[in-house]
């Protein structure tokens, strides 16, 4: 069974970690890793997990359909690592994570990444890490330097007007748009379109074949704007 789990909140990240780790482990084929996310195909999942898989990527949702299941164990799990913390509470996994928790040995490293800080991530480190090292690099919530801040005073009705016009005059070629509401994405993705701008949506009420497809083509150049909620 698997000596390794690392968490992740979205399917995206999942996927993003698995490709890393199989780049990373292509010259040491004893070492195999398992994605485990929602929106991909169960029996699929069930005949990956047929082969020994020292590291296990995956959702908390769709890892505890497979506890559920008793398609997966977890008894000899050496590391856990949860990235982006904050968000997993954001997204409300914590449940799920303490009911995982308690599946793992109790002698085990723990790491934990988050983005943020907040007084909720230091309740969740000291529940489940162990006299845990705290490494920062950077100041607290400090944004990164290389990040540079612009403000548009706008009326509501006027935004996607103002937006359109500066990707135009800028020439703006990768650009990733966040909205607040699903419909709101899907709707500013097809204006974009209507003003012969390449654009796609992408959020929750898509399935995993779109979303994946979309942030492929954003990546390949193949769109210029990538409308997402914050999935």
């Amino acid at each position: 069974s698997a000596q390794a789990l690392i968490l992740a909140p979205t399917r995206e990240l999942a996927e993003q970690i698995d490709v890393v780790l199989r780049q990373l482990t292509a010259f040491t084929p004893q070492i195999r890793s398992v994605c485990l996310i929602g929106g991909v195909n169960m029996q699929r999942q069930l005949r990956d997990l047929q082969r020994p898989k020292q590291i296990i990527v995956a959702t908390p949702g769709r890892l505890m359909d497979h506890v559920r299941r008793r398609t997966i164990k977890l008894n000899n799990v050496k590391f856990l690592v949860m990235d982006e913390g904050d968000r997993m509470l954001d997204m409300g996994f914590l449940p799920d994570i303490k009911q995982i928790i308690q599946l793992l040995p109790e002698q085990r490293q723990n790491l934990m990444f988050s983005a943020t800080f907040s007084e909720d991530i230091k309740k969740l480190a000291n529940k489940i890490l162990n006299k845990p090292v705290l490494i920062e690099v950077a100041k607290q919530n400090s944004v990164s330097e290389l990040i540079t801040h612009v403000v548009h005073p706008v009326e509501s009705i006027r935004k996607q007007e103002l937006l359109i016009c500066l990707i135009q005059q800028q020439n703006l070629q990768q650009v990733l748009v966040f909205t607040r509401t699903k419909q709101g994405a899907d709707r500013l993705a097809q204006q974009l379109i209507r003003n012969g701008i390449s654009s796609a949506a992408i959020h929750g009420d898509r399935n995993q074949l779109q979303r994946t497809q979309a942030l492929d083509d954003f990546k390949r150049g193949l769109i210029r704007i990538l409308v997402a909620t914050d999935v």
